[in-house]
């Protein structure tokens, strides 16, 4: 597909967000859990929609089981699919190093991590953290409701290498841990940082919280 000037202007934007969509919903039991109705599309498309909202140029959808729906899913959208082929190995932390090498190549400063399993995401709590960075509070931005952290998480550019160093079966959290001179933790009042959609019950609250009626469990 040719880039557009528009496409080019978007792509010149220093955040980016990396949002993971290549799990297999193990825990929900058959159905897709990203592709599940809420509000006027599938969960995964809410994510990305606000993502956008918050005027993220340029988002990197990672993407793995279902990826052919995936796709379908967020057809039209402003974004870029990136393949992760460990996918069914399971590590969350596959798809983080995918969409990290994939805007190395991009003119990002600093880019979102963000699971597309989190459909109450609200924009503030992006704006917040884009603020954050901005003033240099630290390299590293992740939100907290009370005293757990939640995501998404901000990581400026120069993290990204350490994030791709970490072994296989690591956790991003590893790095955070070890570094905490370098992560701003930024209390919030929502607990939708929290919130994903791993369970059939966990779906059902969040459509309840969206003030939407369920819909079952799709497909």
């Amino acid at each position: 597909m040719p880039t557009t000037p528009e496409a080019e202007e978007v792509r010149s934007e220093p955040l980016a967000a990396v949002v993971l969509a290549a799990g297999m919903s193990s825990r929900y039991g058959g159905a897709n859990k990203l592709l599940l109705p809420f509000l006027d599309g599938p969960v995964v498309r809410k994510v990305v929609q606000t993502v956008l909202d918050a005027g993220i140029g340029h988002i990197a959808v990672v993407t793995g089981h279902d990826r052919e729906r995936i796709e379908a899913a967020l057809a039209s959208m402003s974004l870029t699919f990136v393949h992760n082929p460990h996918y069914r190995e399971g590590e969350m932390l596959s798809s983080v190093k995918a969409g990290l090498a994939h805007l190395q190549g991009s003119a990002a400063e600093a880019a979102f991590i963000v699971p597309g399993d989190q459909p109450l995401l609200p924009v503030s709590i992006f704006r917040r953290m884009r603020q954050a960075l901005e003033q240099r509070c630290a390299d590293i931005v992740a939100p907290k409701f009370g005293a757990v952290r939640g995501h998404p998480v901000l990581i400026a550019r120069r993290w990204w290498p350490a994030v791709l160093a970490l072994p296989d079966g690591a956790r991003m959290r590893m790095l955070l841990r070890a570094n905490p001179q370098a992560v701003a933790h930024l209390l919030v009042n929502t607990d939708a940082i929290l919130l994903d959609v791993d369970t059939p019950e966990a779906y059902r609250l969040a459509l309840e919280r969206a003030g939407q009626r369920s819909l079952g469990t799709g497909s």
